[in-house]
């Protein structure tokens, strides 16, 4: 059986990454380094901006049909 390719740039993979960094912080803050804490916040960030430019697709892709009609 053949294994379904991830796309590490939809919205959904991006948004399970940033939740499970989210949670990682939120529960194991105080083993990690601050240089840790610092890779996981801009790793963070970079994920966040694919969430919201998906978003904005999607948004944008809403307006259109409504236009359409």
């Amino acid at each position: 059986m053949a294994k379904e390719k991830v796309n590490t740039e939809s919205f959904e993979y991006s948004f399970k990454k940033l939740e499970k960094i989210l949670n990682d912080l939120e529960d194991n803050i105080e083993e990690k380094s601050l240089d840790q804490i610092i890779e996981n916040y801009q790793e963070g960030l970079k994920l966040l901006k694919v969430c919201r430019d998906k978003l904005s697709e999607a948004e944008l892709k809403i307006e259109k049909i409504n236009l359409d009609k």
